[in-house]
């Protein structure tokens, strides 16, 4: 059983559908989306079973708990960007409602990058500059906060990718710069560079100068990586530098390049940028491709799949698109 549910034996559980009634009144609640009749309207919900008013009490516990409803929630921002994360935060609320262990994961890393300071949504690309002249480039679905004190210049990079151009302000003092990942930091020695995050490992590719990678472990080796090399590196040790990939800070001017790349892997790229479900079937998946794609039109870039490769596009609604073998014939 669940810490919270041994707590309160008559939680209700994610199978009840007033769990999904509970969690949709949370999200209008945080999202600024009730006026007073809406306020009305949930206290009379909340009155209208003893049922009701325990969901809401254990919906509204854990979004207490694990502060998953930023007050940033309330800031107007694009629509479907809003819709989203409604959709998340219900989920999350249900599985979370279950004592799905994953879903307490899910739920915190979702709030944290949806807090952050900093922060894209799919398909979107926002440049930031700081305080110190530094200038950010978030690449689609991207989170970062930023944190300045008198020992360091921090960027805290929470998902996706970003571009750094470090910038020095006349009349401030000389500190340190940190791109900061779950797997360690990239400490930067005059330069430009991109860093990605991931699960198990973080990339970090430089255009300029050079950058200093600290893995997460106290005795992991420190590596120098330079101009025109990328690296790989985990909590526990930074890969051997490599020659940069073709065009990899291409997103940043809102294209793809492939040279050779497998289909699966081109597409999963470009699902990035959409969203939805953008699906490689196996058969296809080994192709290769190559050119310049612009992610600023998906759909577009799918035709133009459709036309050179022998794939056929099948799009079940919007955000569920299968690229498969074309039909004989």
């Amino acid at each position: 059983m669940h810490r919270l549910d041994a707590l309160n034996p008559t939680r209700p559980r994610g199978d009840d559908p007033v769990v999904l009634q509970a969690a949709d009144w949370l999200v209008k609640l945080h999202a600024g989306e009730m006026d007073e009749a809406g306020h009305r309207a949930l206290h009379a919900w909340r009155a209208q079973a003893p049922e009701h008013e325990r969901a809401w009490q254990a919906a509204d516990e854990l979004a207490r708990t694990f502060g998953c409803v930023p007050t940033g929630l309330g800031v107007p921002t694009l629509e479907s960007a809003r819709r989203l994360r409604r959709r998340v935060l219900l989920r999350s609320t249900v599985l979370l409602a279950t004592g799905a262990p994953a879903a307490w994961l899910a739920w915190r890393t979702w709030g944290v990058e949806l807090a952050a300071e900093y922060r894209t949504a799919v398909g979107e690309r926002r440049g930031f500059v700081l305080a110190d002249g530094t200038r950010l480039l978030l690449d689609t679905g991207s989170a970062a906060d930023v944190v300045f004190d008198e020992r360091e210049r921090l960027v805290l990079l929470r998902a996706g990718r970003i571009l750094v151009e470090t910038g020095h302000a006349t009349g401030l003092p000389a500190r340190p710069f940190f791109v900061q990942t779950t797997q360690g930091r990239v400490r930067a020695l005059g330069t430009r560079f991109t860093v990605r995050g991931g699960d198990e490992r973080t990339r970090v590719a430089v255009l300029e100068h050079a950058v200093e990678i600290v893995p997460r472990a106290t005795d992991a080796a420190r590596v120098v990586v330079r101009a025109g090399q990328e690296v790989d590196f985990t909590r526990d040790a930074a890969g051997t530098p490599r020659a940069i990939a073709a065009g990899a800070d291409a997103w940043s001017q809102g294209a793809l390049v492939a040279d050779r790349q497998r289909l699966e892997d081109f597409l999963a790229e470009l699902s990035r940028y959409r969203p939805g479900v953008l699906h490689c079937a196996p058969e296809v998946a080994n192709l290769r491709i190559s050119g310049v794609f612009q992610v600023a039109d998906t759909d577009q870039v799918l035709a133009t799949l459709a036309q050179t490769l022998p794939v056929q596009v099948r799009t079940r609604t919007r955000y569920w698109v299968t690229v498969g073998a074309r039909a004989p014939g």
